[in-house]
């Protein structure tokens, strides 16, 4: 039975390290709001499908942000004597953030937003608990679920045989198994390690010639070194720093420089704590690209063409795990009803946004990974999540300054 309908200045929809950062935010600065979604849920399922698994980035630039000091990584880490530089484990990142909602924001709600749709007075939400909700903000904070990435080359094979190594919830129920993973990112790379860990058979099939991985850094460096290659949230070197230290500058850059660097910024590469786990250890075929796919006898039958020669060939296998990212696309999001999603101006499908991440319907914000296109390659990234808090708090707050 339908409840009666509520209000609320803003609704956030997801409690993902974005979103949990906003809403501590808003409530430092008394801003009325509401926060949907499971929190850390995206990162504890991730974690929780095998163990061994660690974060890419720096533990110092994988930071919720709160609007006063002592809730930072480090500051989770320190008193239980953990990693503070790298690598740092993806169950520990998932327990830190868990730690942050339950100090800084006990008032997630855990429901599903089932649609959203632009009234006149605003935006008219549907829970998944029957309670109907009118915003006069909405927040999309729902990081990377949605934009999975899996080859066009495998729709015709059934969901059982095909999965994207983010919808994995045990890799210990692939032992046995011959899998092959496609891909040469960081995820189809620990896929790897992780099936082979667990027992299973896997193949790694890239397009590319050869695989890329990080150097590890030293924390103690020479002062040419630090003033050279300077380590920020983003990484290492002058770029990284640029874009860690003016998070806003990306923004004011013509539409398709921005789109052309974001595109080929931070290639697909492997972390160097993984790479003894992958060589050695795991067969790989380069070159290779799957342009065929079909099920025979419960199995998965490819068709591999390698670019160097101009040849194919049939590889069979028990499963296919797709490591090819993700891909933001407005129109994977299931909750935005179809009427709002065809006003929301694109940048390649992503949402074009403003400085205050509004996108062209008012009172419509995308941040995380969908405001990439507009803001640059660290908000792909737990980093951007303090100057997003930040921007979006403060514009709100002069928005809603004497308005009861």
């Amino acid at each position: 039975m339908k409840t009666a309908i509520t209000k609320t200045r803003i609704a956030i929809v997801g409690a993902g390290p974005y979103g949990l950062s906003l809403a501590a935010h808003l409530a430092g600065q008394g801003i009325e709001h509401r926060i949907f979604g499971r929190p850390m849920q995206f990162w504890s399922q991730i974690a929780n499908a095998a163990g061994e698994r660690y974060l890419k980035s720096y533990c110092f630039g994988t930071n919720l942000s709160a609007p006063e000091p002592g809730f930072s990584f480090t500051d989770y880490n320190t008193p239980r004597g953990l990693e503070t530089f790298e690598p740092c484990s993806m169950a520990n990142f998932a327990a830190y953030g868990r730690w942050f909602q339950e100090n800084k924001v006990p008032w997630v709600e855990p429901v599903d937003v089932v649609n959203i749709k632009r009234e006149d007075i605003g935006f008219a939400l549907s829970l998944s608990s029957g309670e109907d909700l009118m915003a006069d903000q909405v927040v999309v904070a729902t990081g990377l679920s949605y934009f999975a990435n899996t080859p066009s080359a495998l729709e015709s094979v059934s969901p059982s045989l095909v999965s994207h190594t983010a919808d994995v919830t045990r890799f210990a129920a692939f032992e046995g198994k011959s899998v092959a993973v496609l891909g040469a990112g960081q995820s189809a790379l620990e896929a790897c390690a992780l099936l082979r860990e667990s027992g299973a058979r896997p193949t790694l099939l890239v397009r590319e010639g050869s695989l890329r991985w990080h150097h590890r850094v030293s924390l103690k460096r020479s002062l040419w070194k630090k003033v050279r290659s300077p380590i920020s949230g983003l990484g290492t070197g002058p770029k990284a720093w640029a874009l860690t230290n003016f998070p806003g500058a990306m923004h004011r850059i013509p539409t398709h420089v921005r789109s052309r660097f974001v595109k080929s910024h931070l290639p697909a590469e492997g972390a160097w704590w993984l790479r003894e786990r992958f060589e050695k250890h795991v067969p790989v075929h380069f070159d290779s690209e799957v342009v065929g796919a079909s099920e025979c006898c419960s199995h998965v039958a490819l068709t591999v063409r390698n670019s160097k020669t101009d040849t194919s060939e049939k590889m069979t296998f028990d499963h296919v795990l797709a490591g090819s990212g993700y891909r933001v696309d407005v129109d994977s999001v299931p909750f935005l009803d179809a009427s709002l999603r065809e006003k929301i101006e694109r940048i390649d499908n992503y949402p074009k946004l403003n400085a205050n991440f509004e996108s062209s319907v008012p009172g419509l914000r995308f941040v995380g990974a969908a405001s990439a296109m507009s803001f640059g390659p660290l908000f792909r990234f737990v980093v951007g999540a303090d100057y997003t808090s930040r921007t979006i708090t403060r514009h709100a707050a002069t928005q809603f300054a004497g308005r009861s």
